[in-house]
């Protein structure tokens, strides 16, 4: 991509604009200098800013009269116009002169100090000599001086003129500050538009682009994008309702083969069966989780982290016995206040629970302990995650262990809920061995 291109587009309209007035200022003043120049050649050609250069020139004797001086752009203007001639004179008698003066100029020197300003024209033989009259107070006094044949007015000069250069600065200026303000008004509404994109998220649809204040040209794109976004929440509105239909079906007959097996005594198998039916219904419960957590919001409130814990380690206790496993919990304190949705943490919690007698084997010690600073921890005395799979374990259906330990949605779902809570899940080493859960969440101030 060319640097250029990636200039955003309010840049490029300000700089386009700016030049574009500037090329159109210097063109009219090419123009214009044209007529203007054709006109004042007509009686006058000459440049008055060598009035001033001879006026500077003329110096008084010692004998008080005047003597010419010649240097700077008076002597430049003499080696380039080799015909230049001049004539310089006060009320009191004192002149100077340069070149040859034409005769009929002489005749007339005494009219000269009646006159302030003046283009003089038919001194020539032929009538065709133009002459600048002009009166200059400085420090010579006031002084008549008549030039001719000197520097004549050029189209360059409108070029160059203070004035012509001072315009074009004025507008540049002034475009730079007023142009970007009223390109960033008109796209306004593409800012507008940008915002709204960002706001999309897989966990908030419904959202659409604003059509307010957007350039007529990008309608049609903003309204594909909305459509765009339409098919995609539809999409996955149908998934939801696949799965959610789907996992109630599966709870049905989950809950009556559960129901028939522990009515089953003095079968050496019921234990195993009743852990699988246990997986089973906690993946039925871990697919409508995932559904509720995409399509409700959590409805947080003040509750004790302690009690909920030793609520789902004790609903738990059960599971972890049939698996020929032990469980121990432990709190530090007995009251760990947290902001909380409860029925979300507590699938968080019976999620790592169900995880550590999945993978910890049998004949394993599962710890809960809750801590001081609203952290939970699990910890097992099984074989532990190796470190290299520790960030894949939480990503769904990431796997470590064969296919009959479960299929990778309970540690992604426990991510899930610990983030809308503001806190964060790891996994580590416990001090005994095996693997160590840690979910730390804000504790909640009294």
């Amino acid at each position: 991509m060319s640097l250029w291109g990636s200039i955003s587009l309010r840049v490029r309209l300000t700089w386009r604009v700016v030049i574009m007035q500037a090329l159109v200022l210097i063109a009219f003043t090419a123009i214009a200098a044209v007529p203007i120049y054709n006109f004042l050649t007509e009686d006058l050609r000459y440049d008055t800013d060598i009035i001033d250069d001879i006026a500077n020139a003329i110096v008084v004797g010692e004998d008080d009269t005047w003597q010419l001086v010649m240097g700077g752009d008076l002597a430049e203007d003499a080696t380039h116009y080799p015909n230049l001639w001049f004539y310089a004179l006060d009320s009191n008698g004192h002149s100077v002169q340069f070149g040859e003066i034409p005769d009929r100029l002489l005749t007339i020197v005494e009219a000269l100090k009646t006159v302030r300003s003046a283009n003089i024209s038919g001194l020539g033989p032929n009538e065709d000599g133009v002459a600048l009259l002009r009166r200059h107070d400085g420090e010579m006094g006031r002084i008549w001086i008549v030039v001719g044949n000197g520097p004549e007015i050029g189209i360059r000069s409108a070029f160059g003129n203070p004035v012509f250069v001072g315009l074009l600065v004025l507008l540049t200026l002034v475009s730079f500050l007023i142009i970007p303000r009223i390109v960033r008004g008109e796209l306004r509404g593409i800012d507008q538009v940008a915002l709204d994109a960002d706001k999309i998220d897989f966990q908030r649809r419904g959202i659409r682009l604003s059509m307010e204040r957007v350039p007529g040209e990008l309608h049609s794109l903003v309204r594909a994008v909305n459509a765009a976004l339409q098919r995609l929440d539809d999409g996955i509105e149908r998934r939801h309702r696949f799965i959610a239909g789907a996992a109630h079906e599966l709870r049905t007959p989950i809950a009556i083969l559960q129901a028939r097996l522990e009515l089953m005594q003095g079968n050496e198998q019921q234990g195993k069966l009743m852990l699988d039916v246990a997986r089973l219904g906690n993946l039925a419960n871990q697919l409508l989780d995932l559904e509720r957590l995409e399509a409700e919001v959590p409805q947080f409130q003040s509750i004790n982290l302690v009690d909920l814990a030793t609520e789902v380690a004790a609903d738990m206790a059960p599971v972890v016995i049939a698996a020929g496993s032990t469980i121990v919990f432990h709190a530090e304190t007995e009251n760990v206040p947290v902001l909380c949705d409860p029925p979300s943490l507590s699938r968080a919690l019976l999620n790592l629970i169900q995880n550590a007698v999945v993978h910890a084997g049998e004949s394993s010690t599962i710890s809960v302990t809750v801590s001081s600073d609203a952290t939970l921890r699990v910890a097992d005395t099984g074989p532990g995650i190796p470190e290299e799979y520790r960030d894949l374990i939480f990503e769904p259906f990431g796997r470590v262990t064969p296919l009959d330990q479960g299929v990778g949605l309970g540690l992604a779902l426990v991510r899930d809920i610990v983030e809308r809570h503001n806190g964060r899940v790891t996994v580590g080493d416990a001090s005994g061995g095996g693997a160590l859960f840690e979910v730390c969440l804000p504790l909640l101030a009294e």
